[in-house]
């Protein structure tokens, strides 16, 4: 964590790490049936993972230290006023700043009301109210309070949530965008299908390295099948993008892979680490770590 920046005998401004950290709580029988002993070693070797077994379940804690892509960069709000992520990994605030946000809801709607006076886009308040509502489970991950540490000049900022929630808005969504007969007839492939490389894909969410290249369906699955979901998304360009690079998914709509943008928009967001090779568009399965571009 970074100390408080003294200005004349003062600390004035704050270099804060954001973080994000996902919790997933799987049945003692499900973990057991779905991660290997080497998929365990992966993820606490490579996403810092920290895994604590009770009587009849099992806790997978990640947190990790968001990056934001060399190419895009990432802009955060802090008390709504947009601050960039330094180089080393920090935003640069003011000592008395309150709390970090992914998005600046206030201003988007804004922007909107100046459409709308111009009769421009009227659609475009009722998709923002829409999408405000719809994430509103993840408040606590689109959003965080300031955390100092022990009375001193360290802090940071954690945005929380589960794999599930990030899950079963994705596959709300994705159900609400293929709702129509033309869209179905379109389709190429979808939930219980097995994927291969180079197959059309709605988002790269399943591709991690412990994945079986299957899309299971979070919402409607069985407990095995969300268990196998929740595996397949770890280290996914999608995860990465969200947790890592900053992608924005979950403070502008979530899920915007194929909705309001193109199919796998978050795997714009990475490469592969061993090659430095960007992600695909289409599905790939990683043999190395995915890290933001």
């Amino acid at each position: 964590n970074v100390c408080a920046k003294p200005v004349a005998g003062f600390y004035t401004y704050l270099g804060v790490p954001p973080y994000t950290e996902t919790s997933d709580i799987f049945s003692k029988d499900d973990f057991k049936e779905v991660f290997t002993k080497k998929d365990i070693k992966f993820l606490k070797d490579n996403l810092n993972t920290k895994i604590e077994y009770t009587k009849d379940f099992v806790e997978v804690k990640i947190k990790t230290e968001m990056k934001p892509s060399s190419e895009k960069g990432l802009i955060l709000y802090a008390d709504n006023e947009p601050v960039k992520v330094r180089a080393n990994g920090t935003l640069l605030v003011n000592k008395d700043t309150k709390s970090i946000s992914k998005s600046n809801y206030l201003n988007d709607v804004h922007k909107v009301n100046e459409n709308y006076i111009h009769e421009e886009n009227h659609q475009d308040m009722y998709t923002l109210e829409e999408n405000k509502l719809e994430d509103s489970s993840l408040d606590s991950f689109n959003k965080s309070d300031i955390k100092v540490k022990n009375n001193s000049n360290k802090a940071e900022i954690v945005f929380v949530t589960s794999s599930g929630d990030l899950l079963a808005l994705m596959d709300e969504k994705e159900e609400k965008f293929f709702s129509g007969v033309n869209a179905r007839a379109t389709r190429q492939k979808g939930y219980g299908d097995k994927y291969y490389t180079g197959d059309k894909v709605h988002c790269n969410r399943f591709n991690g390295q412990l994945t079986d290249d299957i899309h299971y369906n979070w919402r409607s699955g069985s407990s095995s099948e969300r268990s196998k979901a929740v595996r397949n998304f770890y280290s996914s360009d999608c995860h990465i993008a969200l947790v890592q690079a900053g992608s924005g998914c979950t403070s502008k709509g979530s899920c915007q892979c194929n909705t309001t943008k193109g199919p796998a928009y978050c795997s714009g967001f990475t490469k592969d680490k061993n090659s430095g090779s960007r992600c695909s568009y289409k599905y790939h399965k990683h043999s190395g770590l995915v890290v933001p571009r």
